[in-house]
């Protein structure tokens, strides 16, 4: 999940004593002291990125399909075919680490830097390590002082994450499309579904042969496309306007306290896709997600000023950026192959 997550003041500095300290850029002198003990703020930002960029490599090394392998040297007694995965593939699991690194990068960068300029109280980027996961990670997130933006610094913050995201997945897209799938001897042990957006753009730069269908074998995948496919779902995901995710951000920005009938609405929509998906496929995909977006609230939290209106280019802008979740996300991401 790769979103901006609204807290109140109190637990913020009380979450943020953790860093180190608070980023905000109205910090005085009479503080530099007590800062000058704690730990420096980027210390544990920089140890997540670390070890996020560590565990993409390694997805990206056993053709993100982790749980395979570990069974694979399970029934073998042995770890030999992970040894062999690490030296045979260890320049694909780093062009996977870097290229998805710096689409998530973008997008929380999009959101810190948004709060920077209207000076509202954040962490840095928070990534977070997932070994086990086809992609290695379970994004990244950034916690900020909601209560002291606007309605309109809300949507700004919220939409530029995701604008900033797509503006580097979208080229890294269209170089794995044109790179073709790497040489492996990787078993297809997962089908992922592409979605919309890869579709098209497969169409642009002429039918790749590799994308010739809605889904491709995580054997088939080449790191640079599969960085992309992370991006886009990731993007995609936030982008339900329900909550404090991106799309909830936005949402909230177009409607203020209205949002919340919108929100409810696209919660229960995603709850009768995750019940569809469990009958239809067995497999209930999201359903993790949707049990986690209750304890955050469904309806976005109150702004320090919920009256102010959005101008036209930003109203425009909103209603736009809505449809990223319908061609960003396939209607079926992931799916085991017998």
């Amino acid at each position: 999940m790769d979103n901006p997550n609204c807290v109140s003041a109190e637990e913020l500095k009380k979450q943020l004593s953790h860093f180190g300290s608070l980023e905000s850029p109205d910090t005085g002198n009479d503080r530099s002291t007590a800062r000058s003990k704690r730990r420096p703020p980027w210390l544990i930002p920089s140890i997540l990125l670390i070890s996020s960029l560590l565990s993409m490599m390694w997805a990206g090394m056993v053709a993100w399909s982790p749980v395979s392998v570990f069974d694979q040297a399970y029934s073998e007694g042995s770890f030999f075919v992970v040894r062999y995965h690490v030296l045979a593939n260890w320049k694909s699991g780093l062009l996977f680490a870097v290229s998805l690194t710096i689409i998530l990068g973008a997008h929380e960068l999009g959101h810190y830097f948004a709060t920077r300029f209207y000076r509202i109280p954040s962490t840095l980027p928070l990534f977070i390590p997932f070994p086990i996961s086809p992609a290695g990670t379970c994004g990244a997130v950034i916690m900020m002082d909601g209560s002291q933006a606007d309605r309109k610094q809300i949507f700004d913050i919220g939409i530029a994450g995701p604008l900033t995201g797509l503006f580097f997945a979208i080229p890294i897209a269209v170089l794995g499309l044109m790179y073709g799938a790497p040489p492996t001897s990787t078993t297809s042990t997962i089908q992922f579904g592409q979605p919309l957006f890869i579709q098209w753009l497969d169409g642009l730069v002429g039918n790749v042969q590799n994308v010739r269908n809605d889904s491709i074998s995580n054997s088939s995948m080449n790191p640079m496309l599969m960085a992309a496919w992370v991006g886009l779902l990731v993007t995609g995901l936030n982008m339900i306007p329900v909550s404090q995710l991106d799309g909830g951000h936005v949402i909230f920005g177009l409607l203020g306290r209205r949002s919340r009938i919108v929100s409810w609405i696209a919660y229960l929509l995603c709850a009768c896709f995750v019940v569809y998906s469990a009958i239809r496929y067995k497999q209930p995909d999201f359903a993790i997600m949707l049990l986690l977006i209750p304890l955050m609230g469904i309806g976005h939290p109150p702004s320090r000023n919920d009256h102010i209106q959005l101008d036209w280019a930003r109203t425009a802008l909103g209603l736009l950026s809505l449809t990223i979740p319908i061609v960003c996300i396939p209607l079926r991401p992931i799916s085991l192959l017998p």
